[in-house]
């Protein structure tokens, strides 16, 4: 990935995140509760196959995905690794996630999100997520600003790292 990809994604739930839809595991039942979903999250987290975060409220995000970060201050910023096994990651929304949960035919990515995707090359990842605007302070413009940048990095380091809960969710 050479220049910046530009992607708009609606959030009507404050959760984005990024899959791998080949290794991704969405499937819990037609009665799954909020503890089922979240274990089922850190579960793939910690398998590499999803990386998800809460923004902070419900908009439509301009997300950027790129190799390097810009000068542009961040308000927040986590890293994690994820597994490329199909030459590509997809951006999708909690909306998605959660039907995928619910019931057995739908898969990520969704047919509305399906276009929101990068290839790469297999192998293991560093992605970078970096929110550039404070929640707490925002108020939505119509232009198209950045709100999150996503760094992608060959991953350099052996072991993965564990997580126990959804980054930036506070509940």
């Amino acid at each position: 990935m050479v220049n910046p990809t530009t992607f708009s994604i609606t959030d009507d739930s404050g959760f984005l995140a990024i899959v791998n839809a080949d290794k991704f595991n969405s499937f819990i039942n037609e009665q799954w509760d909020l503890l089922q979903l979240l274990n089922r999250f850190v579960d793939e987290m910690n398998k590499e196959h999803l990386i998800i975060w809460a923004t902070g409220l419900e908009n439509k995000w301009t997300v950027d995905f790129t190799n390097k970060p810009t000068n542009k201050k961040a308000f927040r910023e986590f890293s994690k690794p994820i597994e490329v096994t199909d030459g590509q990651l997809f951006l999708t929304n909690y909306e998605d996630l959660t039907m995928a949960a619910q019931f057995a035919d739908e898969k990520i990515p969704s047919t509305q999100n399906a276009n929101l995707y990068i290839q790469l090359d297999n192998g293991k990842y560093e992605i970078a997520v970096r929110q550039l605007f404070d929640p707490t302070n925002y108020e939505y413009e119509e232009e198209e600003i950045v709100n999150f940048e996503i760094v992608i990095q060959p991953d350099r380091k052996r072991e993965g790292q564990r997580v126990d809960k959804v980054f930036w969710w506070t509940q």
